[in-house]
């Protein structure tokens, strides 16, 4: 470990076409040139997992691509993870506790796992039940992390402005409460600050001061933008939505409405920080710009620059001119 609070930036693998091992080559290749020191591995692009089980000839695939490359790989588990989805409790433990074994097996520092979400109807029958046993849970989960020399990190979700399901997350305060109740060194918080923005005008918080609350359990970054405006499924072509301005676009930082300049400075983040980029596939063109903003947001939680130079290169400007 560092000094730093913040260990370093990257992208995602969001974008890769499913199983594509030439184009996840390409992409890392390309990650690599641009400077990021990380690379965000989203398991549900490569298929590492299946049925619970992990699968020897797809990891030991990955495995040789990201030895190719000094970038140090972290982990989004699989989105679908959920432990407030009881009556499938079982494949979902198996899928969390692969992703455990499978970041030990890759010497991947950090996991992603989403929180949890039920039906509406089911949240209102049994919301403390679903909080409690999502809490003992990751309890177990983190147990498995600590001795496999990772940690977990406890990402805040959407609110469904339908009202179908709860997020149990969407608040991340919520998800703040959670790592605090679990009380495990394993356990921190991924701070979206994207599903963050969109969730405040349906649930009715101050954005900015949720994420700052939740920042001091945070040790991992879902660095993107977005208009704030909920997606309730009016728009429905993919293009239209980014004119709109509609849904969690995963736009380059400074494209969207999300204030930096008054985020960054309100973040209290735990030592040992993952600031990572999930930017959508369609922005790839811009991708070392995105990263260029990333390090500087990075270098100013760290203290080695100020906040107007933190904001200087922001891709604001640039969409602006």
């Amino acid at each position: 470990m560092t000094g730093k609070k913040v260990l370093g930036s990257g992208l995602n693998l969001t974008s890769l076409a499913n199983c594509d091992m030439t184009a996840l080559d390409r992409m890392l290749a390309a990650y690599a040139q641009i400077g990021c020191s990380h690379v965000e591995v989203s398991a549900r692009r490569l298929d590492m997992i299946a049925g619970g089980r992990i699968i020897e000839q797809r990891v030991e695939a990955v495995a040789e691509i990201l030895s190719h490359y000094e970038m140090t790989p972290v982990l989004h588990a699989n989105h679908v993870i959920n432990f407030m989805d009881r009556p499938n409790h079982a494949m979902h433990w198996a899928v969390a506790e692969a992703s455990v074994k499978l970041a030990e097996r890759m010497k991947m520092p950090s996991i992603v796992i989403h929180s949890g979400h039920a039906p509406a109807d089911v949240w209102l029958a049994s919301r403390k039940t679903l909080i409690e046993q999502e809490r003992e849970d990751l309890k177990r989960l983190s147990d498995l992390a600590g001795i496999a020399g990772t940690q977990l990190a406890l990402e805040n979700l959407i609110a469904d402005p339908k009202g179908k399901k709860v997020c149990s997350g969407a608040d991340p305060r919520a998800v703040a409460e959670q790592i605090v109740a679990v009380d495990h060194p394993a356990l921190g918080g991924c701070l979206d600050f994207g599903h963050a923005f969109l969730s405040a005008p349906v649930l009715g918080f101050d954005f900015l001061a949720a994420v700052a609350d939740f920042s001091e359990q945070v040790w991992h970054l879902h660095l993107h933008d977005n208009c704030g405006i909920p997606d309730t499924g009016a728009v429905g072509d993919s293009g239209d939505r980014v004119a709109m301005g509609v849904g969690d676009l995963h736009m380059p930082m400074g494209w969207g409405r999300i204030l930096w300049e008054e985020v960054l400075p309100s973040m209290r983040l735990r030592q040992g920080t993952y600031a990572m980029i999930e930017l959508q596939g369609r922005y790839r063109g811009v991708e070392a710009m995105v990263a260029d903003t990333a390090q500087r947001f990075a270098d100013y939680w760290n203290g080695d620059i100020d906040l107007e130079t933190a904001l200087g290169g922001d891709a604001r400007k640039e969409a602006a001119e």
